[in-house]
């Protein structure tokens, strides 16, 4: 012993060295066989003994039993007894890191401990959860795991009814451990200020957007007496609230939305409406100039943007429309346009192709429009393409890459089943009368692409505006992946789906990667999902017809991003941009439109 140095343990005390700690170490955390254990004991203590090490601390010994489990050929065994964590200079960094851009970024004591902790957890899922295989897959850039930091503990994001805060309060259901339970709010206010609070709380437990559905269809019973300017008072305050909440996690922003709509919509119009204090007052039908006048004053709010007359980035402002409101409600629909050229970006979404009934049927909690989505995954197309220049042997990558996909998929499902049944998601585990506030069962497992027209191009030296044929290719791959979810969603019981892609994110490190590992290839960026090139001389109209019909085979997130300044040029009136929305709707199968600058 007397060769053996003293051991500092984290504890804070010093003891003498323990060999048969190591020997019960190695068996717990990696299930090696008793004497394959033994031997890597001894060959520890001899390395310590031979080196002269005169004191010892336990990530000291851990950092020589992965070594000789490595020289030893132990991988399976030193990725299990690995330790996780970051390099003091890496950490150094963090804290002494000054940003150019100070009004876009946001560096603060949080945001440092977010950024610590995170690379801690996304070495436990890369090194604990996922196979060799799918750690490669996303590190080597095959494919994103998207928000891979939370993967282990939080689901992705999440739409939430607000009658739920209106009927019940916050929080809505019967978790006893929260602080303070707040009775159903008795005027717009308060309801407003739950639906931020609640936003801020629940975001606790999610890792993406909170957003809430049917807003100005639900708020309508609890207007009452007050004038437009009251109503806009009480609406700024509570986007300003939403944002201002950011600050309690150290980001710069909370991804939020809001869903709007002009009047009241099937199946809501006979439908009991929730009012002040919890309770019934009448049908959402007898609420319709409500409605209508929150929809405006939301329009009015975003269009005058904050102090500086800046648009807010969040919450984002989803407007709901058909070619009859276009007309029916023609004068609220010019102050959106208002709102469009004052460089706001709303969502402009087609009412007529968001089936309202099934989500309904299939979404619901007690009647309840409460969904989400679990988790991410996007594939490189692109690189599918550089590695398989024949069409056949690309499909039949693609094909691996959604099987891939899926599986990883189906261990986030499991990985959150047990966070729920251990209530390490308290909030969505608590109960609604009985039912749990989140049903994992109804979430959606997404799988999104980059790069299409890109991966198209490789294959057939055409992008897809170019001819009939790398159109038709590009329409066969995402309905060969439509097909692929619809596949998994029969075979596991579970809902896939198939998301468009706009993680500019994923997209920075695909084509980072992709040049490291194809330097002949010329390309600087890849496209969102489906999106044609960005600079194609191509007829505005002619161009959407294209792109919904891909939008026809997309679950999530088909939006099609147009040019404000080229949209101006040819459509110079606001009449002309509400027929031209018309027909978009009537004509095309466009889910929904952004304007962008």
């Amino acid at each position: 012993m007397h060769l053996l140095p003293k051991v500092f343990r984290s504890e804070g005390d010093v003891v003498d060295f323990d060999a048969s700690k190591i020997f019960e170490s190695i068996m717990k955390e990696t299930g090696m066989p008793e004497e394959e254990a033994k031997n890597v004991t001894e060959l520890v203590v001899r390395r310590i003994i031979s080196s002269g090490i005169k004191f010892l601390s336990g990530p000291h010994i851990r950092e020589i039993v992965c070594s000789i489990l490595s020289e030893n050929h132990y991988e399976k065994e030193r990725k299990l007894y690995t330790r996780i964590g970051m390099p003091l200079m890496d950490y150094e960094e963090i804290l002494e890191k000054v940003e150019k851009d100070v009004i876009r970024s946001v560096i603060n004591p949080e945001k440092i401990h977010h950024w610590a902790a995170n690379q801690l957890a996304e070495e436990y899922t890369l090194l604990r959860i996922l196979t060799d295989e799918e750690s490669k897959a996303h590190l080597f850039g095959d494919i994103y795991i998207h928000q891979l930091k939370y993967f282990d503990l939080r689901p992705y994001e999440h739409t939430w009814d607000p009658r739920i805060i209106l009927k019940y309060g916050i929080p809505p259901t019967d978790l006893k451990s929260f602080s303070y339970k707040v009775k159903p709010p008795q005027n717009l206010r308060e309801a407003l200020n739950q639906l931020a609070n609640w936003t801020g709380i629940i975001q606790n437990e999610f890792c993406g957007c909170q957003s809430f559905n049917h807003l100005t269809i639900f708020l309508a019973p609890l207007v009452g007496n007050l004038s437009d300017s009251e109503i806009r008072n009480e609406l700024k305050s509570f986007i300003y609230e939403i944002n201002h909440l950011s600050a309690i996690s150290g980001k710069r922003y909370l991804k939020s939305s809001l869903e709007c709509y002009p009047t009241i919509v099937e199946p809501f119009l006979d439908e009991t409406a929730i009012g002040i204090h919890g309770k019934v007052d009448g049908i959402y039908s007898d609420f319709s100039s409500e409605c209508l006048k929150l929809f405006d004053c939301f329009i009015d709010i975003f269009t005058e943007g904050d102090f500086y007359s800046h648009p807010f980035r969040y919450p984002v402002h989803k407007i709901f429309c058909s070619s009859e409101w276009l007309s029916k409600y023609q004068d609220s629909f010019i102050k959106v346009i208002n709102e469009i050229n004052t460089n706001q970006a709303p969502y402009l979404l087609n009412s007529s192709l968001f089936k309202l009934n099934d989500t309904i049927e299939n979404k619901t909690l007690d009647g309840y429009l409460n969904h989400g989505i679990l988790q991410k995954i996007s594939i490189n197309l692109p690189r599918i393409a550089f590695n398989n220049r024949d069409e056949t042997l690309f499909m039949e990558d693609l094909n691996q890459k959604l099987h891939l996909c899926a599986t990883i998929l189906n261990k986030k499902y499991e990985i959150i089943k047990k966070r729920l049944s251990t209530n390490h998601l308290p909030l969505c585990n608590s109960l609604i009368e009985g039912t749990n506030l989140y049903q994992l069962k109804n979430q959606d497992l997404c799988i999104g692409f980059i790069g299409l027209n890109e991966a198209v191009k490789i294959l057939t030296n055409n992008m897809m505006h170019e001819t009939s044929n790398s159109l038709d290719l590009g329409m066969h791959i995402v309905t060969e992946m439509a097909n692929s979810c619809n596949e998994f969603s029969k075979i596991y019981k579970r809902k896939f789906a198939l998301i468009e892609d706009t993680s500019q994110r994923a997209i920075d490190r695909f084509i980072k990667l992709d040049k490291r590992h194809f330097p002949h290839i010329s390309m600087d960026s890849y496209s969102n999902s489906t999106k044609f090139d960005k600079d194609i001389e191509m007829d505005l109209f002619k161009k959407l017809e294209n792109q919904g019909k891909f939008h026809s085979l997309i679950s999530h997130g088909a939006t099609e991003k147009v040019s404000l300044e080229e949209f101006k040029q040819n459509y110079t009136t606001k009449q002309a941009i509400l027929e031209f929305l018309r027909q978009i709707w009537i004509k095309t199968e466009i889910k929904s439109l952004n304007f962008i600058k």
